[in-house]
């Protein structure tokens, strides 16, 4: 994108406006804000735009900068995750009963088209067999008795989903369980030719991940992906869902700079910015003994956003499907909404309700430790006249499996991401 684009000179205008109404008159706002509550709740006038917008804001020649001498005070607020769907108690006996879940994340191949750091193991990629990988019958098989159990959302992840030949398949299976949503993580770099058809499929939504905003540090953290491919993708995304959730992983001396730009995506569009922070798992390249060095807090990234954008006010989203564990904040006549994951600061294990499954079929409490049940052999021993005893054998795992959520996760995963999902 050129610096000349209209996102680019809309972007400018923005930070100018901030800059007058911050220096010149702060009083005068603060004292409207507290005499109107209900001004900040106001939905934001729609603007009109042209075709020729891009999507990305190119940062300019010098970088925001982490602003380390800003105080500012916390407006989040905790979120209940995932209230929607049928009406029963969250928490009904605690968060490592059966009753308390309600996500189940689904890898469906350990595969990538990227290579990012913090995802795949340092030591080089060894994958599994695709002999050894779920089957959409398996898939379905699973996803539908975890319906049963009070499952309502679903999210198929990876590795990177879009590299499965059968991932429609897989998707249409999935949906005809009657999920209340079903959404999808990706990098994005295939959804110019399979947006329409993940969407016919049954997809709700789509989450793409991507950490920069530059071609040339997007390349070196993807370790060679091509930003203008991501972007192009992007734009297909937004074009057939209506909206898209972009994750962010902040890194120290990454991307942290990037941010506030990063955030001025919300502003403009229709989106959610999430900003995760930083987690080392398994043996990925940037999870060694100094991993704590690349860790940004949510509080940090807050205090960075309203530097540049102004105050954030946080949004009442509990009825929202996959709000997550994010805390939701949207910036004052901003289009879309910001979004923070404190796994690290903040762990929100004793909320946690969502269960992953591997590729392989394995099924694991928790992203970081805990335990893991092996659903594959049950799968192996099922036949027609066994399906009620199959039922028994994976109740009694997911069962197992979440009894076995830590109160507070280690801080450190055994297994690498990308066979997990995130």
């Amino acid at each position: 994108m050129s610096v000349e684009s209209p996102i680019w000179q809309a972007s400018k205008c923005w930070r100018s406006r901030f800059r007058q109404q911050r220096f010149e008159t702060p009083s005068r706002r603060t004292s409207e804000r507290s005499s109107n509550p209900r001004k900040r709740c106001l939905k934001p006038k729609k603007r009109s735009e042209s075709s020729s917008d891009r999507f990305i804001v190119r940062p300019s020649g010098s970088t925001t900068g982490y602003h380390r001498g800003v105080t500012t005070v916390d407006r989040t607020i905790p979120l209940d995750v995932l209230q929607s769907g049928p009406s029963r108690p969250l928490y009904a006996n605690g968060p490592r009963s059966l009753e308390s879940v309600r996500m189940l994340r689904i890898s469906v191949t350990d595969r990538c088209n990227l290579r990012c750091g913090y995802c795949m193991p340092a030591g080089g990629v060894s994958f599994q067999s695709k002999d050894d990988l779920l089957s959409p019958k398996d898939l379905a098989r699973i996803s539908g008795f975890a319906h049963r159990l009070g499952v309502r959302h679903f999210k198929i992840t990876g590795g990177e989903p879009t590299v499965r030949s059968d991932l429609v398949e897989i998707i249409q299976r999935i949906r005809a369980i009657g999920p209340s949503d079903l959404s999808m993580t990706s990098n994005g770099l295939q959804m110019p030719r399979l947006a329409g058809a993940l969407k016919e499929a049954g997809i709700d939504r789509v989450t793409l991940s991507v950490d920069s905003l530059r071609p040339d540090r997007y390349r070196d953290i993807t370790g060679g992906g091509r930003f203008d491919l991501f972007e192009r993708g992007l734009e297909a995304a937004a074009e057939v869902f209506g909206t898209v959730k972009l994750n962010v992983v902040v890194m120290r001396g990454v991307n942290d700079d990037e941010v506030a730009d990063f955030a001025g995506l919300a502003r403009d569009r229709d989106w959610t910015v999430r900003f995760i922070e930083f987690m080392p798992l398994g043996s990925s390249v940037l999870a060694d003994g100094e991993a704590a060095r690349y860790l940004v807090t949510a509080d940090e990234v807050t205090s960075n956003i309203e530097a540049v954008h102004g105050p954030l006010d946080p949004v009442e989203s509990s009825a929202d499907p996959g709000v997550g564990p994010a805390r939701l904040l949207a910036m004052p006549g901003g289009r879309g909404r910001i979004g923070l994951i404190h796994a690290m600061s903040r762990p929100f294990c004793e909320t946690c309700n969502r269960l992953r499954l591997t590729s392989s079929g394995i099924l694991r409490s928790c992203l970081f430790d805990g335990g893991e049940v092996d659903l594959m052999p049950i799968l192996r021993e099922e036949s027609g006249d066994s399906e009620v005893a199959g039922d028994r054998s994976l109740r009694d795992a997911f069962a197992r499996c979440t009894a076995m959520k830590p109160e507070v996760h280690a801080a450190r995963g055994g297994r690498a991401m990308s066979s997990i999902g995130g």
